[in-house]
């Protein structure tokens, strides 16, 4: 997989979508062009399609007025139609409708000691998808700067601020998905990392949105020298709060851990989730390890460990998903630090550093 890297000049949202999209036309094109064809192949309609991104775009230009700015830039510079950047932005929604996907292990150490979080996580998606992805570096309107990895067409995934917090984030499945309209999950995380310095501000923030479609934002934050995290379930249904004490470890796979909300738990595929959770839980001192890329081979070296995926040939393209990339988050000096390879791959792949300042 190939990580791009772009840094906005620091002008609005229309001006800066405008050159993102005259930027990478190819790339979001290729993006466009692959997931309508997963689409196809995960049984939803064009016109289900078409009505979960309007539905989104309403909820968008309503609750993200500067992200909906954004978005008609990237159309206008790409020459994509309005319509196809929100299938790009809202392809989460879209999927949930018929066909849930599996992806990513998170894990995050709290320090009693004051120290910053020491955070990791894979994320795992289709082997044949999202083969070029980008860290983009902007100023958001707020003045907050973030540094974020994600696919071509996201506002925002897995990301960092300048002001103390960081964001992981894992697909969930919820009955409840697809039962409403909202704000795309990727827009919410865009939100989180433009506003948020604390958990609880990143909860407010998650709480305030409607949503159409499942995730979990593992946010972690240094804030008046302590550290702090929580997983912040969401779901068209209700919000949930997994919050981890001074000295304790958060893990998060691809299933509610809130019993309320995991009673509504929807999974139709074999899924290997319990077993990359039980995995995280059973090395969890690795994940005091200070140093980032120490941190991420000692997960690497873990034997036949079920944190790295690897795709199954007997499944068809649609169902085969593989670990892209092992990434971790410093929130004390606000940079995010990956490899493009699962983590038992890492000690032969290239570590990288990208500051949001």
């Amino acid at each position: 997989m190939i990580v791009h890297e772009w840094t906005a000049l620091g002008g609005d949202g229309l001006d800066e979508g405008r050159r993102f999209g005259a930027a990478w036309p190819l790339q979001l094109t290729a993006a466009l062009d692959s997931y309508l064809e997963l689409f196809q192949e995960s049984g939803v309609s064009s016109s289900v399609a078409t009505e979960v991104a309007q539905g989104c775009r309403e909820a968008t230009e309503q609750h993200a007025p500067a992200v909906a700015a954004e978005f008609r830039g990237v159309a206008e510079g790409s020459g994509l139609s309005l319509q196809d950047v929100y299938l790009l932005a809202s392809r989460t929604e879209v999927l949930a409708r018929m066909t849930p996907s599996m992806e990513c292990s998170t894990i995050v150490h709290v320090p009693a000691d004051g120290g910053g979080p020491r955070t990791l996580q894979t994320w795992d998606w289709h082997e044949t998808l999202s083969n070029e992805t980008v860290v983009r570096r902007f100023r958001a309107t707020s003045g907050a700067r973030i540094a974020t990895f994600c696919e071509f067409g996201q506002p925002a995934k897995i990301g960092v601020n300048n002001r103390g917090l960081g964001v992981h984030f894992n697909i969930l499945h919820h009955r409840s998905d697809g039962t409403r309209t909202g704000v795309p999950v990727h827009v919410l995380a865009r939100m989180i990392l433009e506003d948020a310095s604390t958990v609880a501000e990143a909860v407010s923030i998650a709480e305030s949105v409607p949503l159409a479609a499942s995730s979990v934002f593992t946010v972690a934050a240094l804030r008046d020298g302590a550290a702090e995290a929580a997983a912040i379930e969401v779901s068209p249904a209700a919000v949930a709060v997994i919050a981890a004490q001074p000295g304790h470890t958060l893990v998060h796979t691809n299933h509610f851990l809130d019993p309320a909300l995991a009673a509504g738990e929807f999974s139709p595929y074999e899924t290997t989730s319990v077993p990359r959770y039980e995995c995280l839980v059973d090395a969890a001192d690795l994940a005091r390890i200070p140093d980032h890329h120490e941190r991420a081979l000692a997960f690497g070296a873990i034997r036949d460990a079920p944190i790295t995926v690897r795709p199954r040939a007997d499944q068809p393209a649609h169902l085969r998903w593989e670990s892209k990339l092992t990434v971790a988050l410093d929130v004390v000096d606000g940079a995010l630090e990956y490899a493009a390879a699962a983590p038992a791959d890492v000690a032969d792949a290239t570590w990288v550093r990208v500051s949001a300042a």
